[in-house]
């Protein structure tokens, strides 16, 4: 991603596998889960892009996580 926007109130936990990209969420934390949404902010800082914490309240929608994508 490019840039990514991310609720900084809320959580979303679940389990992401890199292998086949896929996301399993679960409503609490379940043992070996991580928290998603610092997750993408963290792997868009690693890959160069750039993360901001957005409120919850000035979300798209019921968006938690809003990107720009690379391409």
């Amino acid at each position: 991603m490019d840039t990514v926007w991310v609720a900084r109130d809320v959580q979303a936990w679940g389990r992401f596998d890199p292998a086949d990209e896929s996301v399993q969420m679960h409503q609490t934390p379940e043992p070996g889960d991580q928290e998603l949404l610092d997750l993408a902010a963290v792997q868009t800082i690693l890959h160069g892009g750039t993360a901001y914490p957005l409120d919850r309240m000035k979300a798209p929608g019921d968006a938690l996580l809003a990107a720009i994508f690379r391409y």
